[in-house]
């Protein structure tokens, strides 16, 4: 079996990217265009056999808790809100 991954990348339409210190990938601008992949994107990452898979997703497939944390809200604020939300319910219970 012929291991295609030491051949060049150019050929197979393939681009290079590097795994930081932090583990973060930088998704290379060709591939981010062709994808609209825009800065706080979500996206899945998948192993496949030897391979890693990166599937960009939109914030409509976003279920659960998360599912109204948008871009533009900081995680932390919205967990805040969210607990401040079930403190005032719980209160209210307790006083009724």
């Amino acid at each position: 079996m012929i291991d295609l991954r030491k051949y060049d990348t150019e050929v197979f339409n393939m681009t290079i990217a590097t795994i930081g210190k932090r583990y973060q990938v930088v998704i290379p601008q060709k591939e981010r265009n062709k994808l609209n992949i825009k800065p706080n994107s979500k996206v899945e990452v998948t192993a496949e056999g030897d391979k890693l898979v990166i599937y960009p997703i939109s914030p409509a497939n976003f279920r659960g808790i998360g599912r109204n944390l948008l871009e533009e809200i900081d995680a932390t604020d919205y967990v805040k809100k969210l607990r401040r939300e079930w403190e005032e319910r719980s209160d209210a219970l307790e006083r009724s």
